[in-house]
């Protein structure tokens, strides 16, 4: 009799572990597919820069030719089509230089850009 208890003991155990670890492995794949678990995706600031500065090339008249160094944008913007900011090209002081702010948007989740 002390046998048969224990193995029935024995068996609600071992059911009991495999029930907990499958539940621990569904909740760790359920939350590993949530969006807030996952990190959030920001705009590479140097391809941003980069950008920035062919678009003001073209659009502005700057006594200097502006470099990468000249482009000032918000950092960690996240990937979110709609948002919309502004980042600075600046060359020199006063007559010597130029300055433009370009504005930048988002079109879409995969950070595709529009400037202005």
């Amino acid at each position: 009799m002390t046998d048969q208890r224990s193995f029935a003991r024995t068996v609600i155990a071992l059911s009991l572990a495999v029930i907990a670890c499958c539940v621990l492995t569904f909740t760790i794949m359920l939350l590993a597919g949530s969006p807030a678990v996952q990190p959030q995706r920001v705009l590479d600031q140097e391809a941003l820069a980069r950008a920035v500065l062919n678009h003001a090339e073209s659009d502005s008249s700057f006594a200097k030719p502006p470099t990468i160094d000249d482009v000032s944008c918000p950092a960690s913007i996240p990937v979110e089509a709609g948002r919309e900011f502004e980042c600075n090209v600046g060359v020199g002081t006063g007559n010597t230089g130029g300055r433009a702010w370009v504005k930048v948007k988002i079109k879409d989740d995969q950070g595709d850009l529009s400037m202005d």
